[in-house]
């Protein structure tokens, strides 16, 4: 049965190999964002209580991976053991323990718009550039299938809330969104700290790029994942106007 089961998980089940954008990066990328939107068609015309439903079940698949594969990684030989850099210091990770606060807990109600935007625009950012994920590893192994699918759940929670009108975008408020940021610049600083620099948690401490130094990327990841959330919110009006436009 052990047996069966690190087999299962290995990165080495296939001869296949995963690359970016190539057929398979495209067949995850078609998957999860036509995913999403083929549910926001399914779900725009259906009762609130419907809509609700599905964006809980989005959030409960979100934080159970996330829990789950800290179970799982023993078992896999991508990992030894269980992974340090899985802890909730970089912004996709740490966006797990935050989306059931403010999907389950009307106190948390205040920050469930900057939430659902920054769960959106991070796992858009990896899974459009997934470094984590191209090893050379098989396009269904463990390692690769895990971190799209939990990247794939915390985009679709968030979108189906901007889609299906639980979470509605203000131009004026967009600075909940940067001030989001720092504080997860700040935290990701501390795991970095504690746990030490090598982490790189949030690409803080060395650049993942070879044009950029080292001591920019604070900077450099501050005002990236600031522009991807202006991205969404252009991508949030354009779409409302179009909409608006057709109903007319």
């Amino acid at each position: 049965m052990q047996e069966f089961i690190k087999k299962l998980f290995s990165q080495n089940n296939s001869e296949l190999s995963i690359g970016l954008f190539d057929i398979w990066h495209f067949l995850y990328l078609f998957i999860i964002l036509g995913g999403a939107i083929l549910l926001s068609f399914i779900y725009k015309n259906k009762s609130e209580e419907a809509k609700s439903r599905v964006i809980r079940i989005f959030a409960y698949l979100t934080i159970g991976l996330y829990i789950a594969d800290f179970f799982i990684m023993p078992l896999s030989d991508s990992y030894s053991g269980i992974s340090v850099y899985k802890l909730p210091f970089n912004i996709c990770t740490i966006m797990a323990v935050l989306v059931p606060f403010v999907e389950f807990n009307p106190k948390f109600a205040g920050i469930k718009k900057a939430v659902a935007v920054l769960s959106v625009t991070s796992s858009l950012m990896w899974m459009c550039y997934p470094g984590s994920a191209l090893g050379g590893q098989p396009p269904f192994c463990y390692i690769i299938f895990q971190t799209f699918m939990y990247h794939g759940f915390l985009y679709t929670w968030g979108f189906l809330n901007m889609s299906l009108g639980k979470v509605r975008l203000e131009w004026k408020k967009l600075w909940q969104e940067f001030v989001g940021i720092l504080m997860i610049l700040v935290w990701a600083d501390l795991g970095n700290t504690v746990y030490g620099r090598e982490q790189n948690w949030f690409f803080i401490e060395s650049s993942i790029f070879p044009f950029l130094p080292d001591k920019i990327m604070p900077l450099a990841v501050v005002f990236s994942v600031f522009g991807s959330c202006l991205v969404v919110y252009s991508i949030y009006f354009a779409v409302r106007a179009v909409a608006r436009k057709n109903k007319a």
